[in-house]
């Protein structure tokens, strides 16, 4: 039966769930059928899907939308999922150049590896040898309610603001938040109007002392409530910067978003966004290799990544408020262009049609 089975995450708020859900928007709008199967998590029906050409049939080719090593853990207690596919397609997400030995089964349990950029596909690729694929996904454009966040967290409507969204289940480390605190609070020493949001997800079920790295200062602002889409669009909206120092990224969603809507990009110059940021539509910040250390990524084998220059990253930061007077970054618009569905849809057309 000429479709696909997109197993994942469908109704739960997560990046990895936002990639089965864009993957199904670009196969509705090539008229592909496919069928979903909905992992559950402790999110799972927070997020409400609607598709056109969602079937309850079973196809040939089943695409798992996880981690590699969540696959493994799904081989060994639903074998059955594998078992009933023909061809079985892993859309796997990454964030280090080396990949541990204990995800090896699930790459070798697929017949090809799809992911979202040059990065992951390198490091995939070294590690299983076999068809591999960089296949960005859809990055989804979502409508706002109009909500004033400036407002709500008493925030100037002419100040210059940076936002950054991370979550604490990604590990601290790898998203470095520390590193986008401190890098506004040097920025700010010079810009004492500038404020700094800080869009927190999946906390509550942490120690209070997950967040006590958080400097105080008058102009940071954390905001832990959950948003729906229409709301992040909200939030990305009440920014002029968005400012990542991450140590590394499979793909880095968030900058495509925040470009959507116009916003600077200060970013790491490092890991998946490589494959989108520039020069020309991002304000890319140095760094040097450190090795990663045991407890600062799980399943982490002996690997490295990339730590900020927190002082070049101030300076960046300047240079964002100069362009963001000069209006919204025209460049990361039409950068962000290149995610749409349609966009994707056509460019994939004949790689999902020998998929089938």
């Amino acid at each position: 039966m000429k479709g696909f089975n997109l197993i994942g995450y469908a109704t739960s708020p997560l990046g990895l769930g936002e990639d089965l859900r864009s993957f199904a928007a670009m196969l509705d709008h090539l008229g592909i059928p496919f069928s979903v199967i909905d992992l559950p998590t402790e999110s799972q029906g927070q997020v409400e899907v609607r598709w056109r050409h969602l079937s309850t049939r079973d196809f040939d080719t089943s695409i798992f939308f996880m981690s590699a090593g969540t696959c493994v853990r799904l081989l060994e207690l639903q074998p059955q999922l594998f078992e009933a596919a023909q061809r079985r397609i892993g859309y796997f997400l990454w964030e280090l150049p080396d990949v541990p030995p204990e995800h090896l089964p699930a790459l070798r349990a697929m017949d090809q590896i799809w992911c979202p950029t040059r990065f992951v596909q390198s490091a995939f690729f070294n590690a299983a040898r076999k068809l591999t694929l960089a296949l960005p996904l859809p990055v989804l454009r979502r409508e706002g309610r109009g909500r004033d966040f400036r407002a709500e967290l008493g925030i100037p409507r002419n100040a210059f603001v940076s936002l950054y969204l991370f979550d604490l289940h990604s590990t601290l480390a790898r998203k470095n938040p520390q590193g986008v605190a401190q890098a506004f609070l040097r920025f700010a020493q010079q810009r004492p109007d500038a404020h700094l949001v800080l869009k927190a997800n999946r906390w509550q079920d942490l120690p209070a002392e997950a967040l006590a790295w958080l400097p105080p200062h008058p102009g940071i602002h954390l905001l832990k409530e959950t948003l729906d889409t229409a709301g992040l669009t909200d939030l990305y909206r009440s920014a002029d910067c968005y400012l990542s120092l991450h140590r590394s990224e499979g793909l880095g969603r968030t900058l495509v978003e925040a470009m959507q809507h116009g916003l600077q990009i200060v970013s790491t110059d490092f890991s998946g966004p490589a494959d989108f940021l520039t020069p020309e539509n991002a304000l890319l910040v140095r760094w040097q290799r450190q090795d990663v250390a045991p407890d600062d990524y799980p399943n982490a084998c002996a690997s490295w990544w990339a730590d900020p220059d927190i002082g070049h990253a101030a300076q960046q930061l300047e240079l964002a408020l100069q362009r963001s007077r000069l209006g919204r970054n025209r460049a990361g618009i039409a950068t962000s262009a290149s995610f749409e569905p349609q966009a994707l849809a056509e460019r994939y057309r004949k790689v999902l049609q020998a998929s089938l």
